[in-house]
């Protein structure tokens, strides 16, 4: 697996700020994590894509950083004990 965290230096509040991948062997995207600006975060999993360049998503404007598996799963759990959605911070 590969790990990496992709940034932006945006302030657009409806657009993630950072992005966190996990990459098979392939490049496939297994599960990702979507921060926002105003402290809320999305998280996918059982993701299935055709392989990927991280360059590529981050484009021009982005930084990416490699992680280790440690780092992607504390953020992973993070978000997971997070409300799941805009609608999970109301039920």
């Amino acid at each position: 697996m590969q790990y990496y965290m992709i940034e932006w230096d945006q302030e657009a509040e409806d657009e993630p700020w950072q992005l966190y991948l996990e990459l098979d062997s392939r490049g496939c995207l297994r599960r990702k994590v979507e921060a926002y600006r105003v402290g809320f975060y999305e998280s996918f999993d059982d993701l299935d894509t055709p392989p990927m360049d991280p360059r590529q998503l981050a484009g021009d404007s982005g930084n990416i950083t490699p992680l280790n598996r440690v780092q992607f799963e504390d953020i992973w759990e993070r978000t997971r004990e997070m409300p799941d959605g805009i609608m999970g911070m109301f039920f």
